[in-house]
């Protein structure tokens, strides 16, 4: 793995570009990977930054489309459940249990909003790869037994039916750990974008790709007087630097600084390196130089709505 990082003034993207470029002439099948918000304008990006504007090569992707790649053509007998066919399970499950079986939810059974709740419970401890029994430190008693009875009379129904109550990422996970993907990822180079933490399954997939492709490359913005510090604690780039950290960590790999290209404007770095100081109270006195001043506006609304509404009407008078 390869950890790179670069002050906020400098484009990772482009960094990011050229090591994926690389990597495709040495042969490599390249994967960019970018969080599901941004994998759209990501793509955009990163085919405008190719020289031919296109590879074979690349493929801008997320991780949750990643596993189409590699297991589209696995078998799998077991019927895909939807969020809908989730809640059925619920409704049916609890359908089955006896009120007397429920000391807290026994009058919630047939409450829509109580099953919505159970289904988004138990899709969130998917992701993060628990079970319902590490709730045990629930404050009432009463409520973990009752969910720990809920969620067995559900998984005995996902068992029975033969459901896949799993994520796609699950799925890859399992396909990895069996070694079926072995040969297909020796020549596989990852290149992760635009995160400043993962998942719990996000983080299982990587260890598990780690150990098998050719390379992983994650690139975050971090400033080297961040990365210096002893404490993330008052940091200006807290999930940053715990982000390149823990890797850093888990892979005994050390960060590398970057700088790209292009450069942001001067006045951009005077403003980010005085707000930087400014926790940790090394600014000693520092001030924002007159050309800076002038390249900067600064605007202060009652709240978000308010500033939103500001942002539009100003992209309108520069469009008209």
């Amino acid at each position: 793995m390869e950890l790179l990082y670069t002050a906020i003034r400098y484009d990772m993207t482009e960094l990011l570009v050229e090591k994926a470029t690389q990597a495709a002439k040495n042969g490599k099948r390249v994967f960019y990977i970018a969080p599901n918000s941004l994998s759209f304008e990501k793509e955009r990006e990163v085919l405008e930054r190719l020289s031919e504007q296109a590879s074979f090569a690349i493929t801008v992707t997320r991780f949750a489309q990643l596993a189409r790649y590699f297991v589209l053509n696995s078998p799998n007998p077991k019927e895909t459940l939807d969020d809908a066919g989730l809640a059925m399970i619920f409704y049916c499950a609890l359908g089955q249990l006896d009120d007397k079986n429920l000391r807290v939810y026994a009058r919630l059974k047939r409450n829509r909003q109580f099953i919505s709740q159970l289904v988004e419970l138990y899709k969130e401890l998917q992701a993060a790869q628990l079970s319902v029994l590490d709730l045990e430190l629930l404050h009432s008693k009463e409520k973990y037994d009752d969910l720990v009875t809920i969620f067995s009379q559900v998984e005995a129904l996902l068992q029975k039916g033969q459901y896949d109550n799993h994520s796609k990422l699950a799925f890859l996970a399992t396909q990895l750990k069996t070694g079926q993907l072995d040969k297909t990822l020796e020549n596989v180079v990852l290149v992760i974008d635009g995160f400043t933490r993962f998942s719990a399954e996000e983080e299982e997939l990587i260890r598990l790709l780690e150990e098998r492709c050719a390379e992983i490359v994650v690139g975050t913005y971090l400033s080297k007087k961040a990365q210096r510090a002893s404490f993330s604690t008052g940091n200006v780039y807290p999930a940053s630097l715990d982000f390149i950290r823990d890797l850093a960590s888990q892979y005994r790999v050390k960060p590398m600084y970057v700088e790209s290209v292009w450069q942001g404007q001067e006045a951009f770095k005077e403003v980010s390196q005085l707000f930087e100081s400014n926790p940790d109270f090394t600014a000693s006195g520092e001030k924002i130089s007159a050309a800076a001043k002038d390249a900067i506006e600064i605007w202060e609304c009652v709240n978000q709505q308010e500033e939103i509404e500001q942002v539009a009407r100003a992209i309108r008078q520069k469009l008209h």
